[in-house]
């Protein structure tokens, strides 16, 4: 209470604040140069020192975003003011009461995170309720003067303040860029997949690969990860998705004139291969992080195999549709941003109600990626109970211009 006192009363008497923040969204060499600049005053370095020093952020937000696709979009990107992109997680409170996670991905990757969420949230459950009489009582204390927050100054050199106009107007372009659309459905569900004896993730990539193929025409890139923390320094590995076997059942799904057992045939193929390459790929026993080692130790000799200059190996490497799974009875959502300009960014989950995903791309139709999404979740519940569904499909869409 007393930090958003205090920022209430700073915001009355004054201008807004320089905005530093914004910097950690600038390019590595663009933030280091502006870095050491502001490290040149005594005061601004003192206040990087604390910064760097602390464990995680905790972000108390002015905005008070309602539905999915508003509350994803605040909580991954806020104003670019209001964030500290460098710091390992940040822990991000909106005025409404949303909570989320903002992490950086250097240091970690979404399984320690998500174990975070589940534990925090574990241990937020067991707290007993406050009441309206207790949160009274609290919001009356005065804070103590030795538990007072201090607020960290930055002194600006021009340079620096030129630095932050740089990277408000570009992170403006690439936010107005941000194409965001959520998608839940019933039409395919935990229970419903593995009554069928049909793996849950298998399924949903295989739907990712249909949507694809039928929004674009073609099959593509593909990227899931898999977490190699069974191993010590474990990070993760590539499933590739996009395999002859879900090429295969892309066609089938996309045939007139493929008859209904074909297309369970193809669907089943595709998810039990996909089943194996995930398996290797915990194991790690994948071919992405192998090939990356062996370009690094050619690069190291100043020499480059011809592979890595090839077509194919190009085509490997430009992931059109990066997906990683987020389901947990702690979040009501979550994803990332598209890698590149071509991309699908796809955070994903499939739970006993059903399955959804976050689509986020720069412009490239999240919404219609979303709606053949569900379309290719529907035909295959339908393919898999003989012809129709075997109780009606709700599907929800949340955009910025749905409700």
């Amino acid at each position: 209470q007393a930090v958003v006192d205090a920022a209430d009363a700073a915001a009355a008497g004054a201008p807004a604040a320089d905005g530093v923040g914004l910097l950690t969204t600038a390019g590595r060499d663009e933030w280091t140069a502006m870095r050491a600049a502001l490290e040149a005053s005594p005061t601004s370095a003192a206040s990087l020192s604390e910064i760097d020093g602390a464990l995680f952020m905790v972000n108390l937000d002015d905005a008070a975003p309602e539905g999915v696709h508003d509350t994803c979009l605040s909580m991954l990107m806020g104003n670019g003011t209001d964030r500290w992109f460098d710091k390992s997680f940040q822990l991000v409170v909106t005025a409404n009461g949303k909570a989320a996670l903002n992490f950086e991905h250097a240091w970690g990757d979404g399984v320690s995170v998500l174990r975070y969420c589940d534990e925090v949230h574990a241990a937020a459950a067991d707290l007993p309720v406050v009441g309206d009489a207790e949160l009274s009582a609290l919001r009356s204390t005065a804070v103590p003067a030795a538990e007072a927050p201090e607020e960290l100054s930055f002194e600006v050199p021009p340079e620096v303040a030129a630095g932050i106009q740089r990277q408000r107007a570009a992170f403006d372009a690439t936010v107005g860029g941000v194409d965001l659309c959520t998608v839940m459905t019933d039409a395919i569900s935990s229970p419903v997949l593995k009554t069928r004896k049909v793996s849950p993730d298998g399924a949903m990539q295989m739907a990712f690969q249909l949507a694809h193929v039928r929004l674009k025409g073609y099959n593509a890139s593909t990227y899931e990860s898999a977490s190699t923390s069974a191993f010590k320094h474990g990070r993760t590995e590539t499933i590739r998705s996009a395999t002859p076997e879900s090429a295969a059942f892309a066609a089938a799904f996309c045939d007139a004139n493929a008859s209904r057992e074909a297309k369970e045939g193809a669907l089943r193929a595709a998810v039990k291969n996909h089943s194996r390459i995930t398996k290797e790929a915990l194991m790690g026993e994948g071919m992405d992080r192998h090939l990356f080692a062996l370009r690094a130790l050619a690069a190291a000799d100043g020499t480059t195999p011809k592979f890595f200059e090839s077509e194919a190996y190009a085509t490997l490497s430009k992931i059109i549709l990066s997906t990683s799974t987020l389901s947990s009875p702690a979040l009501e959502s979550g994803g990332f941003g598209p890698v590149n300009a071509d991309c699908y960014g796809i955070g994903y989950r499939i739970n006993d109600e059903g399955a959804g995903a976050q689509v986020m791309t720069y412009d490239r139709d999240s919404r219609g990626f979303a709606e053949h999404l569900a379309g290719a979740m529907a035909d295959m519940r339908a393919v898999l109970d003989g012809g129709e569904a075997d109780t009606p499909i709700q599907t929800a869409y949340d955009t910025k211009d749905s409700s």
